[in-house]
């Protein structure tokens, strides 16, 4: 029987659906983990996959100590807290799974800009907290019109083409930058493309980011590119913390360069409550009130949506370890490196 290991579990039933699914083909081994330390050595060892979760860091140490381990399937589409490198050098496959949250993280981007352009939560709270209701239509510094207005999109894969589709029927001109998508992707989705990211940072009302985190895109949002967008600028990250800089979000919204910032993710989740601009969006200060809106890493998240996860990335590696068969494997690269 195969053993499969999950060292960084979120599930709040003791993945009693994975359970279920590998019935007599595996045992299924949970932790709550938060890093190495919080698996026994002797289960790391034992493990013929991993599937892994948000939190843990699946680094080199952690590979050099899998003493049998065929496949790490991610328990979702990035993959930037394994080394794929130091697995591929092991022969260990690692997996993603590119087709979850694709609905739901562009539905989530698409309502954070519309929570600006409509001042849905401005209003709310203004309404709210007040001794003295706010009633008054005008209330809100980011209500816009969206028709006519032009959205960048970084990352034109399945999340940026879902969320670049949807903005088109709000009446949004949509653009995108995404130096990988073959030639003429942009006329198939009838968008117009920049090779030039800072050229499209200019030339937009609003910027939605949709590419993986990796080397390339660390830091990719700084305080350079923020200077560059167009003034007024409104800025949304539902891919991964690492992509923008949280200074430099804090210098654009303090400022007033960028007009209002809505986060799903962020470099450290929960943020650090000692962060400035943390400080700031507690305290209500008038510079940050009404102009940014956070969430909790929720944008991929549905009922429906996780079981599909779950149960994907069980038969992910299940497939591997009964068949041979292998899905969505993102190393191989690596693995031809041998």
């Amino acid at each position: 029987m195969h053993v499969i290991l999950y060292p960084d579990s979120v599930a709040q039933d003791g993945l009693a659906i994975e359970r279920n699914e590998a019935a007599d083909l595996a045992e299924v081994v949970v932790f709550p983990g938060r890093s190495r330390g919080d698996v026994p050595e002797a289960d790391w060892a034992r493990a013929d996959a991993l599937v892994t979760g948000l939190h843990m860091p699946i680094d080199e140490e952690i590979i050099d100590g899998l003493g049998q381990c065929r496949i790490i399937t991610r328990l979702g589409v990035g993959y930037d807290l394994i080394d794929t490198r130091a697995a591929g050098r092991r022969g260990i496959m690692v997996c993603n799974v590119p087709d979850y949250g694709t609905t739901e993280v562009a539905d989530h981007a698409l309502a954070l800009i519309l929570t600006f352009a409509r001042g849905i939560v401005q209003f709310h709270e203004r309404f709210l907290r007040t001794e003295d209701p706010i009633w008054d239509y005008s209330a809100s510094p980011t209500v816009t019109r969206l028709a006519g207005k032009r959205l960048g999109v970084i990352g034109l894969g399945r999340i940026g083409t879902a969320a670049a589709m949807r903005a088109k029927g709000f009446g949004l001109r949509v653009a995108a930058y995404d130096p990988y998508i073959p030639d003429g992707q942009e006329l198939a989705l009838g968008v117009e493309r920049f090779h030039d990211l800072r050229a499209m940072l200019g030339a937009c009302d609003f910027l939605t980011v949709h590419c993986l985190a990796n080397a390339e895109t660390d830091n990719l949002i700084d305080r350079a590119a923020v200077a560059a967008m167009k003034p007024g600028a409104i800025l949304v990250n539902t891919a991964r913390g690492a992509i923008v800089d949280l200074d430099a979000v804090q210098w654009g919204l303090e400022t007033g360069h960028l007009g209002a910032a809505g986060l799903d993710v962020f470099p450290e989740e929960p943020p650090p409550a000692d962060h400035p601009l943390m400080r700031a969006w507690r305290a209500r200060e008038a510079w940050v009130r009404d102009r940014l809106v956070i969430t909790p890493h929720a944008a991929f998240y549905s009922a429906a949506g996780f079981d599909f996860l779950r149960r994907k990335a069980l038969r992910t590696c299940l497939d591997y370890l009964e068949d041979g068969r292998l899905n969505n494997c993102v190393n191989g690269q690596y693995l031809a490196d041998r």
